[in-house]
Parts: structure tokens; C-alpha cells; sequence
């Protein structure tokens, strides 16, 4: 379970952020990829949902961990990071799993991608 919870905090972040900059062309991204599943416009919502809330919590760990006073507090507050990113999935509606399915799927499907990207734009705060 420790490997998902890294996997969304160390893989998924940083193309979440990529999302949110959209630093990052869709085409460069989908070269000769798998078809990727179909998710329901209800499951992407969430998803986009829940990335804004998934990076808001690697924001604020990023700030803490960088006044912490010791390893041990890092490796607390990274723990509560990601039971709190766990959480903000899992009161999306979605699982881990689908979670990270989505996020994998957007980096192969330059539609999906667009779709987040936008939804997450709409969604964020102002």
C-alpha cells in the first residue's frame, strides 16, 4: 500500500502539475500508446476533483518538509501527507486504483489529457 501512496505522491504529481501548466504538449506525451480505458465523465470529474486536492496536500508538504526540523519529522509529515491524499481520492468517489488508472491514462490519451486539463482549470480556485 506504501508503493501506491509514493507512486501518487512522487509519479502523479508532478504531471498533475504538469496538467496544470500544461507545460507539456499531449502529442509528445501519446507516442504510439496503448488504447487506454474509458472512464466515465462522472469518474474523470472526480479525478479532476481530487488532483487539485492531491497536489494542494504535496504544496503543503513540500513547505513543511522544507521547515522541518529533522528526518523523523519529514518522514511523519510525509506519512500524513499521504494518508490525507488517500483521503481526498477516496472522498472524490473514486478508489486509489481508478485513481491512478485515470492519471496513468491521460498521459497515453492526448483527449483524456485535454479533458483533465480543463476540468481541472474550471475547478481550481480562482
Amino acid at each position: 500500500m506504501q508503493r501506491i501512496y509514493s507512486f501518487i505522491l512522487c509519479a502523479i504529481l508532478p504531471g498533475i502539475a504538469a496538467l496544470l501548466l500544461a507545460a507539456t504538449s499531449p502529442q509528445a506525451i501519446a507516442q504510439d500508446q496503448p488504447a487506454t480505458p474509458d472512464f466515465s465523465q462522472a469518474q474523470i470529474e472526480a479525478f479532476a476533483g481530487a488532483a487539485i486536492e492531491v497536489q494542494r496536500v504535496k504544496t503543503e508538504l513540500d513547505v513543511q518538509a522544507a521547515e522541518a526540523a529533522n528526518p523523523d519529522e519529514v518522514a511523519q509529515l510525509q506519512q500524513q501527507a499521504q494518508a490525507e491524499a488517500s483521503q481526498a481520492v477516496e472522498d472524490s468517489g473514486l478508489t486509489v486504483d481508478e485513481y491512478t488508472a485515470i492519471a496513468e491514462a491521460a498521459t497515453a490519451d492526448p483527449s483524456l489529457y485535454a479533458m483533465i486539463v480543463d476540468l481541472m482549470r474550471q475547478q481550481s480556485p480562482q
